[in-house]
């Protein structure tokens, strides 16, 4: 499934608010250093992460903003839990 509004990814350390990195913080479970998060449609309930879990292993999550986790899994590399959590949250937000 592809939409033409791709999300953009951001870095943890470059979200606009308080309140948008303490929902992401809530459903980080390993790195805030390699966390990544995106939203397709600002103003949403929900919105997407990955952060690299192991060498191998990039873990990608749907939370909403109160910090649940709705949808997760992982991948070998960053780029393809980036396209699967798009994916999933296109499928969300629908």
């Amino acid at each position: 499934m592809s939409s033409s509004l791709a999300p953009s990814w951001r870095s943890f350390r470059t979200l606009g608010s308080n309140s948008e990195a303490a929902s992401a913080s809530v459903c980080c479970s390993f790195s805030f250093a390699t966390l990544e998060v995106a939203c397709c449609h600002p103003g949403t309930a929900s919105f997407a992460l990955t952060e690299q879990r192991l060498s191998d292993a990039w873990r990608w999550a749907i939370c909403s903003t109160e910090g649940l986790v709705l949808l997760a899994g992982s991948e070998p590399t960053q780029t393809g839990a980036k396209k699967v959590a798009e994916e999933a949250l296109q499928r969300e937000e629908t």
